[in-house]
């Protein structure tokens, strides 16, 4: 039996309180309510001090939550101790290479521990590309589906890491492009703009903005969190792939470049102009003056 309630934070963050057992059925009822959250772009944290045991199934899914940004709060040590030992037993301690072995002679546990491995990962490069939870899992299991199919071909050349990176950065820029309502503008208008005399442009508020002060509970709202996500969804998709891949996946420039097949300058450039879009963008939505209560 496993008890969730739902909490709302001061900060907007959404706490799903947890109690009992986390086994057997409850793990697909904890993946069925966690979903609207993780589809609507929310933070969310999973408190996890009244769980007295998860079964293997369950730390499954605790381990993939995390990986898609689900904050695990106040495991008991007990709970703490079965997420540590299910990495061992999935694979920390075996190398990719080995794993890719194992893949080409058809074992399933080396397909098993690769997806623990990287599929969070993916899952949340795939997610920041494509910005849907559903075109994200699709994408997840068509690059490890043609992974298995095309392992013969991985030469080790490069880090595995980068190869499934490569594949499924692809994979999610192709199914963007496979949607033709979605339109994509320049990021031009979305750059500082400056007068013939080299001074930017706008309210001098928003040139000397200085974030560092702002409160955290102010940054990590729900209203600035939703504009962040709307920042990020309106950068063109190689400008958010470069971003997602520096800035959230922490790869260097040149992996990045070798996985989208562009020049390091490139990279730099698309980096650079997608920061400044996004902290542009930000600017404005921190220096809005707020919204006046309605006057009955």
């Amino acid at each position: 039996m496993l008890k969730i309630d739902a909490v709302e934070a001061p900060d907007g963050m959404s706490t799903l309180r947890l109690e009992g057992r986390l086994v057997g059925p409850w793990v697909e009822e904890l993946g069925r309510l966690t979903e609207p959250f993780l589809a609507g772009g929310r933070g969310l944290v999973l408190h996890l001090a009244g769980v007295a045991f998860v079964d293997r199934r369950g730390v499954g899914l605790l381990r993939g939550l995390a990986g898609r940004g689900v904050r695990l709060a106040a495991p008991t040590p007990f709970v703490a101790e079965q997420l540590r030992a299910w990495e061992d037993t999935m694979g920390a301690t075996t190398t990719d290479l080995e794993l890719v072995e194992g893949l080409r002679r058809g074992d399933p546990a080396a397909l098993e521990a690769l997806m623990q491995r990287y599929a969070p990962r993916v899952w949340r490069l795939v997610h920041g590309i494509t910005r849907s939870s559903s075109d994200a899992e699709e994408v997840v299991q068509d690059v490890f589906l043609g992974l298995v199919r095309s392992i013969a071909g991985f030469e080790g050349r490069a880090r595995l890491g980068t190869w499934i990176y490569r594949i499924a950065t692809n994979a999610a820029l192709n199914k963007r492009r496979g949607r033709r309502f979605q339109v994509e503008v320049s990021l031009d208008a979305e750059l500082p703009r400056f007068r013939a005399d080299g001074h930017r442009e706008g309210a001098r508020a928003w040139v000397v903005a200085d974030w560092s002060a702002t409160p955290e509970a102010e940054l990590l709202s729900r209203e600035r969190r939703a504009a962040l996500t709307d920042a990020i969804a309106a950068l063109p998709e190689r400008h958010r792939a470069v971003l997602i891949l520096r800035d959230v996946e922490e790869l260097a420039n040149g992996e990045v470049a070798e996985i989208l097949g562009e020049s390091v300058a490139s990279v730099k450039s698309r980096l650079h102009r997608a920061r400044m879009a996004l902290r542009e963008r930000m600017t404005r939505v921190m220096m809005a003056p707020p919204a006046r209560a309605a006057v009955p």
